[in-house]
């Protein structure tokens, strides 16, 4: 015979993230609550009994197993099997409230919430940025994202990666793994349909990884995603991080333009304390010309020294000189397998960049060989 539950326990509504979608013109007029669950899976639209008992567990949890009927009891056993119920007094995936939609793309929506709550889960912190939280702080006009970015912990960025593989992401083809010089890993979607950008620093800060990553966290700010709290950067934060973005150079494109100049100016505008904030986070030898008309006349001298990061080499005219600058900071050894790694990648980096140049190779082999034309044509090119 079954043990009773202790006095407190009972059913718990639980999940990665949930959506009311019964108003939601993209999915069926049955469709009620889509929701992730806490074991690793896709989002599941719950419908019918099964997502009537389950928004009943959200105001009446813990539920105990005696105030539901025998088939109220087998549809909580399958929802116990696929994550999305729990017996106990609490758990912290337990979700205290259910509403429509934040975001125009409910499935977006949720992998902040799915994302927040993995890294929750193994104690990592991060900040999202970018994406519809800056049209929700009114630093830009435009709402949806096609990826989701955050910032974590520098020392953990793999550790993160890692822990998001069992929901449908794999690590894309990078050259630069095993070292810090890029910025950021991608994580590409084997269901989702949404990349995922794990950024271990913010390309145009002159603090290290470190510091630039906790004055961030320090002041972040919590959206509601999907059910979840998901911390963003204050606006005056998010608002040089967006500015930073858009003048950020590119290899071989040369000085910026004024459309991004000025797309810098509209964010740093919006946001009042953007200039303090800037000061602070070492952003002002990246965005000096963009925060003149909004400082007072010579207030930025004093800030204005340092390299900001990752840009002197995007500087560069073509990629041969802007690898070479951007491995400088590697020991020999490790400068070595890189040369080696870029001009006779692994397979999977070799494909990635045909396919990234729009090439369709037979092999890998064929792919390289390719690859190494390329580079040997276009450094060729700068040098004439």
């Amino acid at each position: 015979m079954p043990r009773p539950l202790p006095s407190g326990h009972g059913w718990i509504p639980i999940a990665n993230g949930a959506l009311d979608v019964r108003d939601c013109a993209d999915f069926d007029r049955a469709a009620d609550v889509l929701v992730v669950p806490t074991t690793p899976s896709e989002a599941i639209c719950l419908v019918g009994d099964g997502a009537a008992l389950w928004r009943r567990l959200i105001t009446a949890a813990p539920l105990p197993p005696t105030a539901v009927t025998p088939d109220e009891q087998a549809i909580l056993g399958h929802l116990h099997d696929i994550g999305l119920v729990a017996l106990g007094a609490s758990h912290p995936a337990r979700i205290t409230e259910l509403h429509p939609p934040t975001l125009s793309s409910p499935l977006h929506e949720l992998v902040y919430a799915l994302v927040a709550r993995v890294a929750a889960s193994h104690g990592i912190p991060c900040v999202f940025t970018k994406g519809p939280a800056l049209h929700l702080q009114g630093l830009r006009d435009r709402e949806h994202s096609g990826d989701v970015d955050l910032w974590c912990d520098p020392a953990r960025l793999d550790e993160l990666a890692d822990a998001l593989a069992p929901w449908g992401w794999h690590r894309a083809p990078d050259p630069w793994r095993g070292t810090t010089v890029h910025h950021t890993v991608t994580l590409v979607p084997e269901q989702w349909g949404c990349e995922i950008d794990v950024h271990r620093r913010f390309p145009g800060l002159v603090l290290d990884d470190d510091s630039a990553f906790a004055l961030v966290l320090r002041d972040a700010v919590l959206v509601r995603y999907g059910a979840v709290d998901v911390p963003v950067p204050a606006p005056a934060t998010h608002a040089v991080l967006a500015a930073l973005h858009a003048v950020r150079p590119l290899i071989g494109a040369g000085p910026r333009s004024s459309h991004d100049s000025a797309a810098a100016r509209t964010f740093l505008s919006r946001a009042e304390g953007s200039v303090a904030r800037a000061r602070e986070l070492g952003a002002v030898p990246a965005l000096r010309d963009e925060l003149e008309p909004l400082a007072e006349p010579g207030s930025l001298d004093a800030d204005a020294g340092g390299t900001p990061r990752d840009w002197v080499w995007r500087q560069q005219s073509d990629h041969v000189r802007a690898y070479w600058m951007a491995m400088s900071a590697e020991t020999w050894p490790m400068r070595a397998r890189l040369i080696v790694r870029f001009l006779w990648p692994p397979d999977d980096v070799a494909l990635a960049s045909a396919h990234h140049a729009g090439h369709a190779p037979t092999s890998a082999r064929r792919a390289r060989l390719v690859r190494l034309r390329r580079g040997i044509r276009d450094w060729m090119q700068r040098r004439r």
